[in-house]
């Protein structure tokens, strides 16, 4: 991996690693550029070694499911052997706007939005030039797959000469913890969360009416008067002075999605799949204005599929080592409009951006039969893919008809 020239080694116990040694990085200094007008500032980070996940009895508990989540253990020690640097916000509307207007590159062509009562919807006509609700050229960019962030990456590769790729998930929690060992990169309390990231506040659009009831009985611990997404920067910075690490906009990043932590690499190296294999769900990090404090969290990660978007997802980049793999091709789930008159696929292509089961590779995952897939669809997935529950805008007899529809596409007869 391309190194820079701040780099400090980080040595000692792994129990004592992350708090004293990185534990004082307000005073360690900070290398920062910009390669060119339009592009990133970008930190870089020393090398070092950090507890990555969280250990089993300090899980939070999923606001979703009143249960601990499972997908971030078993908790491990991740060593990154060199410096690396990483956008210190997330990339702007403008910053995108100059990436589009140069290359005349075609985003994906849908995006899910959350305006609607209690549920969303996927629609052509959001995108991240016309998210719904109001954005300056400072807000962070959404309604962006991963193939579009990585297009992004490698376009400021080619201008700069440099090599520009979305960070791996190792590297993303490394830079967003920032020496903190903590769920929280400002400490522990919820009610301080407004003060360091645009979470989820009174006024907030609801997915489901699930959520809506969650918020009415619990409330909120702070508000931080953003209903959507706000500019970059609006809030306090971490330690390594990185912006908006948790909440404003979930952030992809270049590992392909597994279910936990289970045979993961300890090197700070992306998670990719087999050779030949192709990665079509992806990691998206760090939580959203839409999301509850508890999954805004710097460990709190989510699987979506690679072609997906959504008013609350962007990306930041990161610098070094291989260029992000897949860049520019928009694959993965399959989308169809419904013109074949398939009243299944007509459902898919309204509400599954989120249907995370469209795929062999994770066959099984929800379960195969028609009832148990009914039942998935129903009551909504668990935080391996954090597919939504469907019960609220969906009737039995087109939740049985989108079953049969992922059964018959997939062979799972």
């Amino acid at each position: 991996m391309q190194a820079f020239e701040f780099h400090v080694r980080l040595a000692g116990p792994a129990a004592a690693l992350l708090v004293a040694s990185c534990g004082s990085m307000d005073s360690a200094p900070r290398n920062t550029f910009r390669d060119c007008a339009d592009c990133p500032d970008m930190v870089v980070l020393p090398a070092g070694s950090f507890l990555m996940g969280t250990a089993e009895d300090q899980r939070l508990i999923d606001p979703r499911t009143d249960k601990p989540a499972t997908n971030d253990g078993p908790q491990h020690l991740v060593t990154l052997a060199t410096s690396f640097a990483i956008g210190k916000t997330e990339v702007t509307v403008q910053q995108f706007a100059a990436f589009i207007n140069d290359t005349g590159y075609a985003t994906v062509d849908r995006c899910m939005e959350f305006s609607k009562t209690n549920s969303f919807e996927i629609r052509k006509d959001i995108s991240w030039g016309n998210t719904g609700f109001s954005q300056s050229p400072e807000h962070p960019v959404v309604c962006v797959s991963y193939y579009d962030a990585a297009a992004y990456a490698a376009w400021l590769s080619e201008r700069t000469g440099k090599t520009y790729r979305l960070p791996t998930e190792a590297e993303w929690e490394y830079a967003a913890r920032a020496g903190d060992s903590g769920p929280y990169f400002w400490g522990n309390e919820t009610a301080d969360a407004c003060k360091h990231a645009n979470v989820r506040s009174s006024g907030a659009d609801a997915i489901s009416a699930r959520q809506a009831s969650a918020d009415r009985d619990a409330g909120f611990p702070c508000d931080d008067n953003f209903r959507h997404s706000s500019p970059v920067a609006s809030f306090a910075p971490n330690a390594f002075g990185l912006y908006d690490v948790q909440g404003n906009a979930w952030e992809w990043v270049s590992d392909c999605n597994h279910k936990d932590y289970e045979g993961a690499p300890t090197d700070g190296s992306a998670w990719l799949e087999e050779s030949g294999k192709e990665c079509r769900f992806g990691i998206i990090r760090g939580g959203s204005f839409l999301n509850l404090t508890e999954r805004s969290s710097v460990t709190v990660r989510a699987g979506r599929p690679r072609s997906g978007a959504a008013t609350n997802m962007g990306f930041r980049v990161a610098m070094g080592g291989e260029a992000t793999p897949d860049s520019g091709e928009i694959r993965g789930l399959p989308v169809t409009d419904g013109s074949n008159d398939d009243a299944g696929a007509a459902l898919f292509a309204d509400n599954c951006a989120a249907c995370h089961i469209h795929s062999d590779d994770f066959e099984g995952l929800y379960g195969t039969s028609l009832q148990e897939l009914m039942g998935t669809i129903r009551n909504g997935g668990n935080n391996v893919m954090s597919m939504p529950a469907f019960a609220d805008r969906l009737s039995d007899e087109e939740i049985a008809k989108l079953a049969d529809y992922l059964r018959r596409v997939n062979s799972w007869r």
